[in-house]
């Protein structure tokens, strides 16, 4: 078992710590053994969404031609602007598919100005706006092309999420039996990794290797190459990837957050990274500090992602943020 103090990201005001968020952090190399960590390098939780990457997989494998940017869509967590909603209907068009085929649900754009439009408009929240309707469309793809029913798709007994399941096990280098099975909130499962294994997931991504590697490679350049798409405007990984060459991440739901890091000093790696309390707005701040431990230089357009003055909604300074790490190298 391996377990260092768990960092911490202390949010201060008036010179007294307001409140605190605890943080868990594997990172791994490209032989899958681990190369630092912070807490419990072996807790088992769920990635959420930074497990798109990988269940994007099956449609890389099955459409070797697909556009990158379909294929980033596919691996997104997107804000529903306009230019997101359009490249997942062409997607679905491909598959022959329809918004109705979607089984993800709806909710509101995450950005604020493509949710404004809408109740402008007078209109609902479709399953498009669904900031995971882009894995959906690339899933329902998959399953045309592979010879699938559709029906069902986001069923754990359906071959797709079986498949799926498979691929976690396979990259993340540990059993089928070790991959356990929830429920996400689009209706797809979710499946439950140690720290550990997540990482293996980006290390995988960082640097392909083994039967799918080409795919692995795809899914790395497409969303390198469109970070708008993963994500949308001011959100953490559309702004962090471009900061950094050779640098891929995923946000997952409940603090979780995946790096694939090409270029260290202790080579390609992968990071799994988790915000205990399941906040979201440690993240930037942990991220950073990893990136900074682990070699990367950070850049003040980075830091500029995670500041450390905290401000009122007048702009007047009224606290501070710190990040306390204790990475731990094997």
């Amino acid at each position: 078992m391996s377990t260092h103090e768990a960092g911490r990201v202390t949010f201060t005001r008036g010179g007294l710590p307001e409140s605190h968020h605890d943080i868990h952090v594997a990172v791994v190399g490209v032989d899958g053994q681990l190369v630092a960590s912070c807490g419990q390098a072996d807790l088992v939780t769920f990635p959420r969404s930074s497990s798109k990457p990988i269940q994007a997989l099956p449609l890389a494998l099955a459409v070797p031609d697909l556009p990158d940017d379909e294929l980033a869509v596919a691996c997104a967590s997107h804000a529903g602007t306009p230019a997101h909603l359009a490249v997942v209907q062409r997607l679905l068009a491909r598959s022959g598919s329809t918004a109705s085929d979607l089984q993800c649900g709806a909710h509101p754009p995450f950005d604020a100005d493509a949710a404004a439009e809408l109740i402008c408009r007078g209109e609902a929240p479709t399953a498009l706006h669904h900031n995971c309707s882009g894995k959906h469309a690339g899933m329902l793809l998959a399953c045309v092309q592979h010879g699938w029913s559709r029906e069902g798709y986001t069923s754990p007994d359906h071959p797709l999420q079986v498949v799926i399941r498979e691929a976690h096990a396979r990259e993340a280098g540990v059993p089928l039996e070790a991959v356990r099975v929830g429920t996400d909130g689009c209706s797809v499962p979710a499946f439950a990794l140690s720290l550990t294994a997540a990482a293996r997931l980006f290390a995988r991504l960082a640097a392909p290797q083994g039967e799918h590697a080409q795919a692995l490679q795809r899914v790395f350049r497409a969303m390198a190459a469109h970070p708008f798409l993963v994500a949308g405007p001011g959100r953490l990984d559309t702004t962090l990837m471009p900061q950094v060459d050779g640098l891929v991440t995923k946000m997952g739901a409940e603090g979780f957050y995946g790096l694939a890091v090409r270029d260290t000093p202790h080579g390609p790696l992968g990071v799994a990274i988790k915000v205990m309390d399941g906040a979201e707005r440690p993240r930037p701040y942990v991220a950073l500090a990893v990136l900074e431990a682990l070699g990367v230089p950070v850049t003040p357009a980075m830091q500029d992602l995670a500041p450390g003055t905290l401000r009122n909604w007048a702009g007047r300074e009224v606290g501070s943020v710190e990040a306390e790490l204790h990475l731990q190298f094997a």
